[in-house]
């Protein structure tokens, strides 16, 4: 977080004081295509690009970039210089300051005039995550929203119904069920441990809570914040309430198995709120039988406004300022993307979701949930000063929840950290 902070204060100056990039390819049909991808990832991802470019005919040229480390740093370094490369992978936070700076090409009227992949096609959720002030700035090439994985064979030894795969559920209803499931057992030596009902410790990020109490960080004009609303303060409540009626190991007890997947992994929580990526079945099938279980799947809860929302991590394709009339530049950017769908869990566009066991067939058994994370999928309500307004709910309130959660005022800081917003909002 640090890392990409200090990237986006660089960027800033950067693209102040940078007159504008150059293509670092050759010639205006030779491109470079940065990622952070790196080993078999890379690899997988090289493929890919060879693959476009023989089916491009020497219409055009890309060539892989990989920069598996400080990649906003060394990317804001390329942008100064004037050696930007031409397309490169994004996180759906980063696009609007990005956009905002000039770094960044609006891509709205080429997709809307698009004869393979026009708006329409993505899910609402997912796109909204490459746009900013209404404009489209990248191409979303990869949906990954969060779903509950949880222990069918725990479930079955307290006696508790399985939750559906696609009807909705309530937090309240999360939350007992969680109680439930948070018992005393007793391991093969006979020595006793906690099973608890699911696992919290900073994951989920704090806009599920708040989109489950019907709030938000910053409204969709991406003016007004919302922090200290009273529908965000009631999902803070909630948070609070996971926090501190024991179905979760604390914060501190949980690094002690490593991370927080591991608890889910070694059949001590429950229930984990995941991305649809998350590759349990897989790891299954490498582990002894004694250690294997079944696991269901769920939609993540409703909140108080009756709307059911899926955090969704997005990556989008986007392409330097330099290659705005280059109508090749984004031939080529389309050709990656739509070859990028049929690679990773789960392709964007509606309509594909079969795909996902084509790509992964462990998955087949999670699909209906899938389906059903991919209609509520969201991201937050990005703007430029993301970052910085982002970096004080974790670090000034989210784990100060989560270090002091019976004594922590959460609803003071909360309503900081919204002063400091507006005031970072009245600075522009």
């Amino acid at each position: 977080m640090k890392l990409k902070g200090l990237a986006l204060c660089l960027l800033t100056l950067m693209v102040i004081t940078a007159c504008g990039t150059t293509n670092s390819g050759n010639n205006e049909n030779e491109f470079i295509f940065a990622t952070w991808a790196a080993g078999e990832e890379l690899q997988e991802f090289e493929e890919i690009i060879n693959q476009v470019n023989e089916n491009a005919d020497g219409e055009y040229t890309v060539k892989a970039l990989s920069i598996p480390s400080d990649y906003y740093i060394k990317l804001a370094t390329q942008i100064s210089s004037n050696n930007a490369p031409d397309f490169f992978w994004m996180t759906q936070e980063l696009i609007s300051r990005y956009a905002n700076l000039g770094a960044i090409t609006d891509l709205t009227e080429k997709l809307e005039q698009s004869e393979q992949l026009t708006p329409d096609l993505f899910y609402d959720g997912v796109l909204a995550s490459a746009t900013y002030e209404d404009r489209y700035y990248g191409v979303p090439w990869i949906a990954n929203p969060l779903m509950i994985y949880y222990n069918k064979d725990l479930f079955d030894q307290e006696g508790i119904d399985h939750p559906s795969p696609t009807d909705p559920w309530t937090w309240d209803e999360f939350i007992e069920v969680a109680k439930e499931l948070t018992v005393i057992k007793q391991d093969g030596n006979g020595n006793d441990y906690q099973q608890f009902g699911t696992v919290v410790d900073g994951w989920p990020n704090i806009e599920t809570f708040m989109w489950a109490g019907g709030g938000d960080i910053i409204a969709e004009d991406g003016e007004d914040i919302l922090i200290d609303s009273a529908e965000s303060l009631e999902g803070l409540s909630i948070l609070n309430e996971i926090l501190t009626s024991g179905i979760t190991p604390s914060y501190a007890q949980v690094s002690s198995l490593g991370s927080n997947n591991v608890w889910f992994e070694k059949q001590r929580a429950a229930m984990f709120m995941g991305g649809i990526q998350d590759n349990f079945e897989e790891k299954m099938t490498r582990w002894e039988e004694e250690e294997q279980f079944e696991i269901g799947y769920t939609p993540m809860p409703v909140g108080q406004d009756g709307e059911a929302y899926a955090f969704n991590w997005t990556a989008s394709t986007v392409m330097s300022i330099d290659q705005a009339e280059n109508p090749l530049a984004y031939q080529a950017l389309e050709d990656i993307t739509l070859e990028f769908f049929k690679w990773k869990v789960a392709s964007p566009l509606e309509g594909q979701v079969e795909r996902v066991v084509e790509i992964d067939p462990h998955k087949e058994e999670a699909l209906e949930t899938i389906e059903q994370s991919l209609l509520i999928a969201r991201s937050a309500n990005y703007i430029p000063e993301w970052d910085v307004i982002n970096n004080r709910l974790w670090v000034d309130l989210y784990t100060g929840m989560l270090n002091a959660p019976e004594s922590f005022d959460y609803e003071a800081m909360a309503k900081e950290i919204a002063d400091f917003a507006r005031n970072e909002i009245n600075k522009r």
